[in-house]
């Protein structure tokens, strides 16, 4: 440990004076903290107390508004994400910073340095840094689907790979099995002793002391204790910093007399991951389900929950219900409340009142008033910190969220309350509130059954334990036999055999099932459907495959491809261009002006002049969504009518005649039938593909349309991703005008129009996804070339044009149903 003298150790890194608000409300005021080297430093304090948003501005993530980041002796007013981690700040976050849309591989090469790969093979570099944490999964496994606590591993491995100066755990076992907190408790103890400054926030006090040598305190975004070694003080002048208050007890008094005729009867239910489970809990029971994360407590909570179809028998209150029955009278409280549990972009009213729709009704409309008093009632029975009612529930604090989520159950007056690990992320003096309330809805007769990975939670909260070991009850504990040891020596010590591979979680994901997760599936479909319609077409009419008609296909496409290969970026990053077929058509407009017999000059300065205006819309598409808060939409159709409008005043009419060697250049063919146009297409739609792919500019274009926030927070630098994606987009539609020139050889500022809508079609049937992060160039490709296969098709099969608009219809539908409804079963066959 470094020191100034021999009694003073120096800080490795001093947060000084952090002040940060929120909308006006002060987050943070004057928080001071020291963290030295081979040292861990506890964190503490309720929810919503400042601890991640004072970690965030430490890691840049956040921008404090008052006070100084001091790191090896200099001084910083704020830092950026790269520069926290050049500086060796690392932070494993509470809600994982990872991007779902793409696959492990993907997401440590874009959250990671070069360095860190450099001179490996980066599959072997990742494979160690997966098995140093125990986390089994396949390189190629979208995100999306890892369950929570493998997404807080790859976070984790994140972390370890920097080898960092400054690491900062926040809430880092709240998922975790025993197993994985055993493994991560070790790493800790070898980061120390390597010299790295830990930053633990937690909110269970045996990992503070088995942990920290010192602790602070913030209360209410203050500095309550600060800089305190851990022996100096008890465990019960911390809890009463915390709250403010003395706790006399965590945990409610359980269960005494009643009556003995069961109110909840679970009888041989089996679905995927568990097997023939029985149980049964009298009126005023708190079930708890224990056992090692992954056997099976979440299948089987979603089972009771009616979210997944089971065999077997549940009966609530002396009624067997059925799984569609048991959807509307459960109340479930999932673990991932941010996928799962909550509406991210609704409001905390909203997110609390809308399973309680019924109760808020005055006859055919909703009581305002009355949903306003209950909602505000329930959350401020849970000390719910919120700016508003009206806030982002995304803005709050992740034990404030998870009260959000307990105020929606009991809000909904549910016949049975289904709770998933409900105190994870949940300061103490809360955390025995919801244990009370869950008390008081199980002594009102409603069934509670409460799964968790804190085997002394479910020790102190549940009448009744039954422990799984792969997906099967190996015990059942009642009364005085619910003890934290027998629950873990009977989880890590049964011998259940595993479960037959259609119910067992054991499995990994297959080569097939990765396929089908995965970007590629679409654009495989998509293929068999552009030779299926061509062998339709010809078996119909056998001129469909000569020369003249394949050449006339392909360089149709190759305008419209272009196109949508500039579309494709927009809808990467979760936007959309409305303004690329305007801007089609005030390009060939300019270029009317330009290569009209005119000379080489000319010419060079028409291309010119095309460059700009395309390079200026993307620039003014960008600006307007990221620096003036303009949706894609409402921007790029701002600037659709604005380009559509000087067209039309440089050209009212069609004049203007393309040069016919221009055009005769442009529309080349090889052996007659081949464009070089479409060869030009192929070529940079495989260069766009390939760089997707296999290169930081694709990966953190897709970073950025997968998860904004996460993104931003492993260091992409989203308002240059997203103003370069659109002015990309814009140069990528300036070869499609060029092609567009030379088939309709004149300036008309009408040609274009169609584009925007028709680009729009061919992405999406290529299989990129309208919310973003999700696609491929090559579908996009396909999706051009299907539709303008249509359009020929018409001809051929002597249909009205009107046909043309019918099928692209029915083409949109079919392949938003079908992807949709392939990629949802594959992840559930994963969840299972």
């Amino acid at each position: 440990m470094q020191q100034s003298d021999a009694n003073a150790p120096v800080p490795v890194m001093s947060l000084n004076g952090i002040g940060k608000s929120f909308s006006g409300v002060p987050a943070l005021t004057d928080v001071s903290l020291n963290v030295y080297a081979g040292e861990v430093h506890a964190l503490l304090g309720e929810n919503g107390a400042g601890k991640s948003t004072l970690m965030n501005v430490a890691t840049g993530s956040l921008t404090p508004d008052a006070g100084s980041i001091e790191i090896g002796g200099e001084s910083f007013g704020s830092l950026t994400p790269t520069q926290a981690s050049e500086l060796g700040i690392a932070i494993v976050h509470q809600h994982p910073a990872v991007l779902p849309d793409l696959s492990v591989l993907e997401n440590l090469r874009v959250a990671l340095p070069h360095s860190v790969f450099a001179g490996r093979p980066a599959k072997e570099v990742a494979e160690e840094l997966l098995a140093r944490v125990r986390l089994r999964v396949h390189l190629a496994d979208k995100v999306e689907n890892l369950s929570v606590a493998q997404k807080h591993l790859l976070e984790i491995a994140k972390a370890l790979a920097l080898h960092p100066r400054v690491l900062v755990l926040d809430e880092p076992t709240a998922p975790l099995g025993s197993d994985s907190v055993q493994m991560l408790f070790e790493l800790v103890a070898e980061w120390t002793a390597e010299g790295t400054a830990i930053v633990y926030i937690t909110h269970r006090m045996a990992e503070v002391r088995e942990l920290a040598q010192r602790v602070t305190v913030l209360r209410d975004g203050h500095v309550a204790r600060s800089d305190t070694l851990i022996d100096d003080v008890s465990d019960d002048d911390l809890l009463a910093l915390i709250v403010g208050r003395r706790l006399s007890s965590t945990f409610p008094d359980k269960r005494t007399g009643g009556s003995d005729t069961p109110n909840l009867v679970v009888e041989h239910v089996t679905a995927d991951g568990i097997h023939d489970i029985s149980f049964t809990a009298k009126p005023g029971e708190i079930v708890g389900i224990a056992g090692v994360v992954g056997n099976g407590q979440e299948e089987l909570m979603r089972a009771l929950a009616g979210l997944a179809p089971h065999q077997g028998r549940v009966e609530i209150g002396g009624r067997e219900l059925s799984t569609k029955q048991l959807l509307d009278a459960s109340g479930y409280m999932p673990a991932d409340r941010h996928h799962e549990g909550l509406i991210m972009r609704m409001s905390v009213r909203e997110n609390a009142a809308i399973t309680a729709l019924k109760r808020f009704r005055k006859g055919p409309a909703l009581s305002r008033r009355q949903e306003l008093d209950l909602v505000t009632d329930q959350l401020r029975s849970l000390a719910v910190k919120a700016p508003s009612l009206d806030a982002e529930v995304s803005s709050l604090s992740g034990g404030n969220q998870q009260k959000v989520v307990m105020a929606r159950t009991v809000l909904s007056q549910p016949k049975i309350v289904l709770a998933h690990e409900p105190t994870q992320g949940v300061d103490v003096g809360a955390r025995a509130e919801l244990y009370g309330i869950l008390r008081e809805i199980s002594a009102q007769g409603t069934p509670v059954v409460v799964a968790s990975s804190d085997a002394k939670e479910l020790e102190g909260l549940c009448d009744r334990v039954i422990v799984l070991s792969r997906g099967q009850i190996v015990t059942e504990l009642v009364g005085d036999d619910i003890q934290e040891e027998r629950m873990v020596h009977t989880a890590v010590s049964s011998r259940t055999e595993s479960l037959p591979v259609a119910v067992s979680r054991e499995r990994g994901t297959s080569r097939l099932t990765r396929f089908l997760q995965g970007d590629y599936a679409p654009v495989a479909l998509l293929g068999v459907v552009i030779i299926a319609l061509a062998l339709y077409i010809l078996a119909q009419n056998d001129k469909y495959l000569n020369a003249f008609n394949v050449a006339s296909v392909l360089t149709l496409t190759a305008a419209l491809g272009f196109v949508a290969l500039g579309q494709t970026l927009a809808l990467l990053l979760g936007g959309i261009d409305m303004s690329l077929g305007p801007l089609v058509g005030l390009l060939v407009v300019i270029s009317s002006f330009h290569f009209s017999g005119a000379t080489v000059g000319s010419m060079l300065l028409g291309l010119a002049a095309m460059i700009a205006v395309a390079i200026i819309n993307g620039l003014v598409n960008g600006l307007l969504i990221r620096y003036l808060k303009f949706t894609a939409i409402a921007a790029t159709l701002a600037t659709y009518f604005a380009l559509q409008g000087f067209s039309f005043i440089l050209r009212p009419t069609p004049g203007g005649t393309i040069d016919a060697a221009v055009s005769a250049v442009i529309q080349y063919k090889l052996f007659d039938a081949l464009p070089v146009a479409f060869i030009a297409l192929v070529a940079v739609a495989a260069g766009l593909e390939l760089a997707l792919k296999k290169t930081q500019w694709g990966w953190k274009l897709r970073a950025a349309g997968s998860d904004e926030p996460n993104a931003r927070r492993v260091g992409v630098k989203i308002n240059r991703t997203v103003i370069s994606a659109y002015v990309f987009g814009s140069l990528l539609t300036f070869l499609g005008a060029l092609m567009l020139m030379a088939q309709v050889g004149v300036g008309d500022a009408a040609q274009g129009v169609n584009y925007t809508l028709t680009s729009v079609t061919a992405v999406v049937l290529g299989g990129t996804s309208l919310f973003g992060g999700r696609g491929t160039f090559v579908g996009s490709l396909l999706g051009a070339l299907l539709l303008t296969q249509v359009l020929n098709a018409m001809f051929f099969l002597k249909l009205d044009q009107s046909w043309q608009y019918y099928l692209q219809g029915i083409m949109i539908l079919a392949a938003a149903v079908i992807y949709s409804v392939v990629r949802a079963r594959v992840k559930s066959r994963v969840a299972a």
